[in-house]
């Protein structure tokens, strides 16, 4: 979803949420993207942290994203009074029990996000 692509487009144009189309089924598409990235970029930059510190840094990250999500009204049936909760938990088909991390996310939001995700996914595969 990176908007590299741009001669001039600077490292923020990347979000998705300051996409002009992001809004309605779009803005879950690029919330998924966004969560992504933002996961990633905490656990990233707080490398160093222990995996306390690294996991309270990612929540608060993903809390800001979700209120980024709200506040722009992307869509706010999908959004408004949802949740995301990150947690590390042993991997199950791992037999040394390394942490994963898992979100529990809202159940109207994730159901949300599914249902976009799979669309994406079979428009993408009818292209090809």
């Amino acid at each position: 979803m990176s908007d590299t692509s741009k001669p001039n487009a600077t490292p923020d144009e990347s979000w998705g949420f300051l996409h002009p189309e992001c809004h309605g089924q779009n803005a879950l598409l690029f919330f998924s993207w966004d969560l992504a990235r933002t996961i990633e970029e905490q656990f990233r930059h707080h490398a160093e942290a222990g995996m306390g510190q690294q996991l309270h840094e990612a929540q608060e990250a993903v809390d800001r994203l979700l209120k980024q999500y709200v506040m722009i009204q992307a869509n706010p049936k999908a959004f408004e009074g949802q949740s995301i909760v990150l947690q590390i938990e042993p991997a199950q088909s791992d037999e040394q029990g390394t942490p994963i991390l898992a979100l529990r996310t809202s159940p109207e939001l994730e159901a949300l996000l599914l249902q976009v995700q799979q669309l994406h996914r079979q428009s993408a595969t009818s292209l090809n």
